[in-house]
């Protein structure tokens, strides 16, 4: 199949194309490990810049009216040394042409920053040669984990959510930097950049104040599925990573979602010990060289 003269580069994201890029995402992950509901809103949310507002470098490829793929890069926020990069998504029925490439050194010309990958499923034949044949280097892994919501796992009863707790953006920016070593002015920005994300509600903001701890939990539904992602586990300690991690499930048990993902780069250990197994691994990748 030919693309060429097929892609396009926007620099907005209106809301009708959301719903597209949204089914074709959900089309292209099923048995994967990094299968998930995605929804416009989330993908709205993901590619958006939550502090700015500003929208994605998106390149997509139609033939007629309908979409073959496409591949964008979240500006970089406040703090952040890279922006990410989220694709190429390729329709089954144009994989094979070249068109992942295309898409992907389109959006590289187009971005103004260095980038770094989403996570990419080890377990998605040829994706992590792609970035590598593409010129990109391996820079980290994440571990993958799903797990049954219970809400009977032991140990939750100093963690409480965030609803109504005062002086909060004080406590996550302290967190930030105490446990996930993030600069000042990424620390402070952190809860407002969370409210932007289309899945983020407080009562899944989970906090153990004795240790100025937290777990941030998303919950995300659609017509495919439901879940509650374990994004953030910022916390001192095993025990308290168990108790906060148990409390997560008890949450996503109360809200009847069907599962409990983590991706973290933490060592997996305390997830598995709160009934969690390992469903995959995944790499990201960053172009080498500033731009």
């Amino acid at each position: 199949m030919s693309v060429t003269g097929r892609i396009t580069v926007l620099d907005s994201l209106p809301e009708s194309l959301c719903g597209e890029l949204a089914a074709l995402s959900q089309e292209c992950i099923v048995g994967y490990s990094d299968d998930r509901p995605v929804s416009a809103a989330l993908v709205r949310s993901r590619l958006t810049n939550a502090l700015t507002a500003a929208p994605p470098v998106l390149a997509i490829a139609r033939t007629g009216r309908e979409l073959l793929g496409w591949c964008a890069v979240r500006r970089p926020e406040p703090g952040e040394a890279r922006a990410r990069l989220w694709g190429p998504v390729v329709a089954p029925s144009a994989r094979g042409a070249g068109l992942g490439g295309q898409l992907l050194r389109s959006v590289v010309e187009a971005a103004r920053w260095p980038l770094v990958t989403t996570d990419v499923p080890d377990d998605r034949h040829g994706a992590g040669e792609f970035f590598t044949r593409s010129g990109w280097e391996a820079a980290g892994r994440v571990t993958v984990l799903h797990g049954v919501p219970a809400a009977d796992l032991p140990g939750t009863g100093s963690v409480v959510s965030a609803e109504g707790v005062g002086g909060l953006g004080a406590y996550v920016a302290a967190a930030a930097r105490r446990y996930a070593g993030l600069p000042a002015p990424f620390a402070e920005a952190t809860l407002r950049r969370w409210h932007q994300d289309a899945r983020f509600r407080p009562g899944n903001l989970l906090l153990d104040p004795a240790s100025g701890s937290l777990l941030l939990a998303l919950a995300q539904r659609n017509a495919v599925g439901s879940e509650l992602l374990l994004a953030e586990v910022w916390a001192g300690g095993a025990q308290v990573r168990r108790r906060l991690i148990s409390a997560a499930h008890a949450a996503a048990a109360r809200q009847q979602l069907a599962v409990v993902r983590a991706v973290t780069r933490l060592d997996p250990a305390d997830f598995v010990a709160c009934g969690m197994r390992i469903t995959g691994r995944c790499r990201t990748f960053v172009l080498p060289g500033e731009r």
